[in-house]
């Protein structure tokens, strides 16, 4: 190879590098925008570096409170970036235009726009100023509590006023879905709040973390709301075992499908105190789902017929399975069926499905064994037999649990029932915070965890069953 040919391809080598590393320069910093769909308006932050010639990035969801989520892998072509988050199962392709990233975040079949512009300075989460902070004018301690069954033992806190007692006491008890012991939803810590305002007007609180969740162990996965039950009566009976409790005046307290546990277990035990449902059901699971999912959908602006088409779907879904649910092969007989009505009403598929994969996808779920039970519990089952007296609150602007579908058939359920009251308040939403629409894509911004009144409610009716 001659002088002249080794220069040259220096040269050009040279001018590779130096094109790739300019390349690389326009990309590097800080991206922020909003990741906006039906039921999300989440900001989200992309911190890309470079070390070493390789691009490197960090996606921060500050609205949910995760920060630091490492990609896989970065890289630039003619498309542009290229951003893959396989453990979140997302990714990011987007291009420069006008020093601003306009592309797609991808994740779990569906396709959002997502489009960022470079940002400086500190991206923080939103406030949660109720969240309890020490000093604290009461005890806590943890515990675990045994079940009946061996491989699940629950980790909790307890907190117990100061004072010799006996005091009246109250076991949280959660809503759907693996929740810890503080009910942690995107930086919220409704159950830490609720426990500290009651035990700072002199009312004990139990509160733990889900079996298989947290320090608590168990399968989460394959239970149903009556293993939830089970849990909650083994909670009830370890805290009318403490001292410093009375023992005539424990009740629990259930948000959403806690509100379904809480009179399973009441219904069993005649020891049971009280129960307060937050957001409780009073009709089936079926009934809930269908009104939730049309609630959900016309708050979010979906066309009407849309709505319609899918609440159709989803009642020939909810009865599909009323009928075969004790078939072994419900999941391949009901993805047979969704896939169906899904060409049968033209429904749009995620494109990184096919029709068969995600038809199947959606059996799957709705085939659950949890889902199953849900589906097919009528909470007037236990609820008509529940002798305790009961508060039932709901907030108006709850799409998830709605005053529409539960407010009158509870009133007639708690008709009669001595000290039974349902109260509604204005502009709540499902978590009872004061909301605009009520759709949970509202939860994360709002700042609010819980509606003081809604403590004070709960706290003045417990004093109120203790002194008469």
């Amino acid at each position: 190879m001659t002088t002249m040919r080794i220069i040259l391809l220096i040269l050009i080598s040279s001018f590779i590098v130096k094109n790739s590393e300019a390349q690389n320069d326009q990309y590097i910093g800080t991206w922020l925008g909003h990741l906006k769909g039906p039921l999300t308006n989440l900001r989200i932050a992309l911190h890309i570096s470079e070390k070493e010639g390789v691009l490197l990035t960090k996606l921060d969801s500050p609205d949910q409170f995760s920060f630091g989520n490492a990609a896989n892998k970065t890289t630039l072509d003619q498309e542009g970036i290229h951003i893959d988050f396989p453990l979140m199962g997302a990714k990011y392709v987007g291009q420069m235009s006008n020093d601003s990233l306009v592309g797609t975040f991808y994740q779990n079949g569906t396709e959002t726009p997502l489009n960022l512009g470079r940002f400086e300075g500190e991206i923080l989460p939103p406030a949660r100023p109720q969240t309890p902070k020490a000093p604290f004018n009461y005890s806590s301690k943890d515990v675990v509590i045994k079940t009946k069954d061996d491989k699940v033992k629950l980790a909790g806190t307890l907190t117990i006023p100061k004072g010799k007692g006996p005091f009246p006491a109250a076991i949280l008890v959660s809503g759907s879905g693996p929740q810890d012991r503080d009910e942690y939803l995107m930086g919220h810590r409704p159950f830490h709040v609720i426990a500290d305002y009651l035990t700072r007007n002199g009312i004990a609180v139990l509160r733990y973390d889900d079996r298989g969740v947290g320090k608590s162990t168990g399968v989460f996965a394959t239970a149903t709301s009556f293993d939830f039950a089970d849990d909650a009566e083994a909670a009830h009976s370890f805290l009318k075992k403490q001292s410093k409790i009375d023992k005539t005046k424990v009740g629990i307290i259930g948000h959403s499908e806690g509100g379904l546990i809480a009179p399973i277990v009441a219904s069993r035990k005649s020891d049971v105190g009280f129960i307060i449902l937050l957001a409780g059901p009073s009709v089936s699971g079926r009934d809930i789902i269908i009104d939730q999912q049309e609630l959900i959908m016309l708050a979010s602006g979906e066309d009407s017929l849309e709505v319609q088409k899918t609440k159709q779907s989803s009642i020939q879904v909810m009865d599909f399975i009323a009928e075969n649910h004790t078939k072994e092969n419900l999941v391949d007989l009901l993805a047979t069926k969704i896939e169906e009505l899904n060409k049968e009403l033209n429904a749009e598929i995620p494109k990184a499905y096919s029709p068969k994969s995600y038809a199947r996808q959606v059996a799957f779920s709705f085939g659950s064994a949890w889902m199953k039970t849900f589906i097919l519990t009528n909470p007037q089952d236990y609820l008509t037999k529940t002798n305790c007296p009961i508060l039932a609150l709901y907030g108006e602007k709850d799409l998830q649990v709605s005053v529409r579908a539960n407010e009158e058939q509870m009133r007639k359920v708690l008709d009669g029932k001595e000290k039974s009251e349902v109260v509604v308040f204005k502009n709540l939403n499902h978590l009872f915070q004061h909301a605009d629409l009520g759709i949970p894509s509202e939860y994360q911004a709002i700042e609010e965890t819980i509606y003081v009144d809604v403590l004070q409610k709960m706290t003045s009716w417990i004093k109120d069953l203790m002194t008469k």
